[in-house]
């Protein structure tokens, strides 16, 4: 992807953009959302990277927290995080799990098994916008791309909390059904 100067706020937008995400999140040719991570300083170093197509580190507790949750329950933690009407905000799918970008500071005091937020300081690799689904860079996709809207702490941990509570009952139905077998 190329970016170019545009007179719009962010500044810059794709030439020959692809599709930044393959859900209906983003506009086909829409330039990738920037204003989280304006606080970072970093939006020169990630717009640079993303033009090379590679990863970005940004960190996390300036502009925003991290919390990891298993992949396995991140489809499910987004839809409920969209039924309850919440900001779903950018997602990762990661090798350690998937990463929910949530307001800073909103997700002090975690308590959900499974989950972690992670510290201040820490690293985040962000993949260019058009990694959602495949390909993927460094095993790295976005399951919601960049935007500005980010949800709280607590509603991220109500949303992973239920996708938790659902995942063990189809786990117990199917444990179930396979000893009445």
């Amino acid at each position: 992807m190329t970016l170019t100067p545009s007179p719009h706020r962010t500044g810059l937008v794709p030439r020959q953009a692809g599709p930044l995400s393959h859900r209906a999140d983003h506009a086909p040719n829409a330039a990738p959302a920037l204003g989280w991570l304006h606080p970072t300083g970093r939006v020169p170093a990630v717009l640079s990277a993303w033009e090379r197509g590679v990863l970005a580190e940004v960190p996390t507790g300036i502009a925003w927290d991290v919390v990891r949750v298993p992949n396995a329950l991140a489809h499910d933690t987004v839809q409920r995080l969209r039924d309850s009407g919440a900001p779903v905000g950018p997602v990762l799918s990661a090798p350690l799990g998937a990463e929910f970008f949530v307001a800073r500071g909103s997700a002090d005091g975690w308590d959900v098994a499974g989950g972690l937020v992670l510290t201040r300081g820490t690293l985040v690799l962000l993949p260019p916008p058009n990694t959602a689904g495949s390909p993927r860079v460094g095993e790295r996709g976005w399951i919601v791309g960049p935007t500005d809207r980010l949800p709280r702490g607590e509603e991220l941990r109500d949303a992973y909390a239920e996708a938790r509570a659902h995942a063990a009952e189809r786990a117990e139905t199917a444990e179930a059904v396979e000893t009445a077998e």
